[in-house]
């Protein structure tokens, strides 16, 4: 197993550069994921530790560490206590994780991501209207009722959002697509932070959610993956709207 420590083959960490952006642990995310795909990190290699990395970056310790979580969530990276973060070996990655790392690497491209969207997420809908019990629609109905509690902040509202359709895809009954809607949900928060920025677009939300549940409710499959296209496409004109202006 190899060591990739400051001191050692430390010209592979030379490529880095300091951070700027808002999002800080998503670019350092993206750098470190960048030299994985370059072939200059291998499975089994052994990251700098947090400070170092820190360092590297000229950024806290904080958001190192929230890179480093969101790579292990992903199954980019696997910590082992008292040994570091290493890079994950490539043959245990599921279909799932290659699907999350794919869409994590094209997260800045909105339009890409609705159009994954909607190749899983109308089918979720769609399998929840066929098997939908009655504690998972008491989920999906707590959910939308917090959604339509006075005085939320966006923050509140974007996890109620991922929520529900976290609950839908459990409701579905397909583990495989439960564990990619679980995977991608990250991936997805950053469009979602994108739409709750006004009461006119939580109430496009609502109404979405509120007409997929409808659907599922009725055991309607044909209906609920309807509801759904039709939630996604609301969400998408609202997001890519400023991105079309001039």
């Amino acid at each position: 197993m190899k060591l990739l420590e400051k001191d050692a083959p430390g010209k592979v960490f030379q490529e880095l550069s300091a951070i700027s952006k808002k999002k800080l642990h998503e670019e350092i995310a993206d750098q470190i994921r960048g030299l994985i795909e370059a072939g200059k990190l291998q499975p089994g290699d052994r990251l700098p530790p947090e400070r170092d990395l820190a360092e590297i970056f000229q950024v806290s310790r904080h958001s190192v560490r929230e890179a480093l979580r969101s790579l292990e969530q992903q199954r980019v990276l696997v910590s082992r206590r008292g040994s570091g973060n290493f890079i994950a070996q490539g043959e245990a990655q599921t279909m799932e994780d290659f699907l999350a790392q794919a869409v994590a690497g094209e997260k800045g491209n909105l339009a890409e991501i609705f159009q994954f969207r909607r190749l899983i997420e109308p089918e979720i809908a769609r399998l929840a209207a066929l098997h939908a019990t009655r504690k998972g629609l008491k989920d999906l109905g707590e959910i939308l009722k917090r959604q339509n509690e006075p005085k939320m902040t966006a923050g509140e509202f974007v996890s109620l959002d991922s929520l529900f359709h976290q609950a839908l895809a459990r409701v579905a009954k397909n583990d495989i697509l439960l564990r990619i809607a679980e995977r991608i949900n990250d991936i997805f928060s950053e469009s979602r932070q994108a739409i709750y920025q006004s009461e006119d677009r939580w109430r496009i939300s609502r109404q979405g959610h509120a007409r997929v549940l409808a659907a599922v409710r009725d055991k309607d499959p044909p209906k609920a993956r309807r509801a759904m296209l039709d939630h996604l496409a609301s969400i998408e004109r609202v997001v890519l709207r400023p991105h079309k202006k001039g």
